[in-house]
């Protein structure tokens, strides 16, 4: 069961210029393995909290936004900071949701994926077991809602 500390959840970047809080409890929590999170980290799979988009307010500094057009004609939009390059969020244009990188909370010690998706990318050792579990995207983000809500 994933024990979630009440709002406001603060957070940042790795040197600090940049902050946030969180004004609402995330609504999905999974991690990825697929070969672009392994890229972009540096690392077996990236970790996320998906929030309603209006839920991540920054508090100081500024982010600056990067764009990746998918094959579908969709853009992602990235927010990072401009001084060290830690990458905060990412948001699909038209989603009205905001992917959240983990790792920047300050506090981490509750973190618990309910979900693994690509998980055919993955290294062996780094599966979770007793997760739901994709080996690609999931047909639908409410799978990974549903996966969120049944660890709670």
């Amino acid at each position: 069961m994933v024990m979630i500390p009440d709002p406001p959840l603060p957070g940042g970047c790795n040197c600090g210029q940049v902050r946030y809080r969180l004004t609402r409890p995330p609504i999905a929590g999974y991690i990825c393995h697929c070969h672009l999170c392994q890229k972009r980290t540096g690392s077996a799979f990236s970790q996320q909290l998906v929030f309603p988009a209006d839920a991540l307010e920054i508090v100081s500094g500024e982010e600056i936004e990067t764009v990746r057009v998918l094959p579908s004609g969709q853009r992602n939009l990235s927010r990072i900071c401009p001084s060290c390059y830690s990458r905060i969020s990412t948001r699909r244009e038209a989603f009205d949701t905001v992917s959240l990188r983990a790792g920047t909370l300050d506090d981490t010690s509750w973190l618990r994926p309910a979900a693994q998706i690509w998980t055919s990318s993955a290294q062996p050792w780094a599966l979770i077991s007793g997760i739901a579990s994709w080996e690609e995207q999931p047909s639908s983000w409410r799978a990974l809602t549903d996966a969120w809500e049944a660890a709670q």
